[in-house]
């Protein structure tokens, strides 16, 4: 076959993608659905978009092309002789644009900027938990008080145009990404589905649950590219996102993920005496994404932009806090396996929280199971995640969701955040 030729599997006429019956593209100047060729530094359209090679992207720049200073967002371009060189920018611009996984300031890390960050002072005597079992599920007891140095919060749920501009980053590198099941499971809690995986030969790790679907439903793949898999989903959260997959993301923006405690500092402010990020009034769909607010009243029931509801926000300026997709901690967590007594909680004296952890707690060393009423376990290992989601009927804040570190879930995102103790 030669170079320039894709393999046509449909000549019914189309007029766009949707139009194909199985995931091919519609080629613009033919009409016909076919699998499009992946485009070469060659000079010759392969993917017959009217692009020239001159024009088109080639991924971000390998490590080896940078140089210092170098902004994130470097891009690799068709040159004379069919070689990709790296093309940056002349000058970094003034400030972040959030939430697109770019380090468009040239800093070295993505969204820092006040745009992007709220940043909160060092923090004495946080409460943690509840002796009120209506609180959460009855594992918040006792409560204690903790400290925080200050850190550094996202102001909004990676999105999932940030996340592709990473996978971008990752393959573009070198690194292998593949869509499978993992060669060794760490846990047996789940029947195992199909995951994005990177995966460098020797080791691997599942970025992304995807299912049993044959390709990534929320992201588009082109040779070492990678995009949302349509316009409307860019500005959404990225979710089915495993805590491997969150804590690697958080890592090549400059930052990590936030703790527990620094997840209640942001929800309950300054003085501690929020119940919600916005204050004490009741849940509302104008305030929150969940399934059904405190009225009743049905709030639609799918993901929604991430700086979207700004009603919702903390008083702070951060979004979504509470609803939209439940969000990865660093902590492990660990109760008994019905999660009636939380073990770590218990680990210390009440008041002696922040004479031992005067940068903050980051959690046990490791998980415990927990069990699903209906038999079986949640997890063997549990990592934690906080903040109700869409599909949230109780509305208590102090709800926990909790996963295996492989696992992703579809009402499953994160943010990042920068500062406090050390990871």
């Amino acid at each position: 076959m030669a170079a320039d030729c894709s393999v046509v599997v449909d000549f019914n006429d189309c007029t766009r993608d949707a139009d194909c019956p199985s995931g091919e593209s519609c080629n613009p100047q033919r009409h016909y659905c076919e699998v499009p060729a992946v485009e070469l530094c060659n000079g010759v359209d392969d993917d017959h978009d009217g692009v020239g090679d001159e024009a088109e992207s080639f991924g971000v720049c390998e490590p080896a092309m940078r140089v210092p200073g170098m902004c994130r967002d470097g891009v690799l371009r068709c040159r004379g002789s069919a070689r990709l060189e790296c093309v940056r920018r002349t000058s970094p611009a003034s400030a972040e644009v959030c939430n697109n996984g770019i380090d468009d300031d040239c800093d070295g890390a993505v969204d820092n900027q006040a745009t992007c960050v709220q940043n909160f002072p060092p923090t004495q005597n946080l409460p943690i938990g509840s002796d009120d079992p209506a609180y959460g599920e009855g594992d918040d007891a006792p409560a204690h008080n903790v400290c925080l140095s200050a850190f550094g919060l996202d102001k909004y749920e990676v999105s999932v145009q940030a996340y592709a501009t990473y996978l971008s980053a990752l393959g573009a590198g070198g690194a292998r990404l593949r869509v499978g099941e993992p060669r060794a499971p760490m846990n047996t809690t789940v029947r195992y589905g199909r995951y994005l995986i990177l995966d460098d030969g020797a080791t691997e790790v599942p970025l992304a649950f995807i299912g049993d679907t044959v390709t990534p439903v929320t992201f588009q793949q082109r040779g070492a590219q990678w995009a949302p898999a349509d316009a409307s989903s860019g500005r959404l959260p990225v979710v089915n996102i495993t805590w491997f997959g969150a804590d690697r993301y958080c890592r090549w923006a400059g930052k990590h993920l936030p703790t527990e405690a620094e997840w209640f500092r942001a929800v309950k402010g300054a003085d501690f005496g929020r119940t919600y990020p916005w204050g004490n009034d009741p849940v509302t769909c104008a305030r929150a994404n969940i399934a059904v607010d405190a009225m009743g009243q049905n709030c639609g029931g799918r993901l929604v932009a991430f700086d979207a509801l700004p009603m919702g926000r903390s008083m702070e300026g951060v979004f979504h806090l509470y609803g939209n997709a439940n969000e990865w901690m660093w902590d492990f967590h660990n109760t008994d396996e019905m999660h009636t007594r939380n073990n770590y909680y218990r680990s210390l004296p009440v008041d002696r929280w922040c004479a031992m952890y005067p940068n903050g707690p980051l959690g046990p060393e490791m998980g415990a199971p927990i069990a699903q009423a209906a038999g079986g376990l949640y997890c063997q290992n549990c990592r934690m995640l906080r903040g109700r989601n869409y599909s949230s009927t109780d509305l208590r804040v102090g709800i926990r969701r909790w996963l295996d570190s492989d696992r992703g879930e579809a009402v499953g995102g994160f943010r990042c955040s920068t500062g406090g103790a050390a990871r």
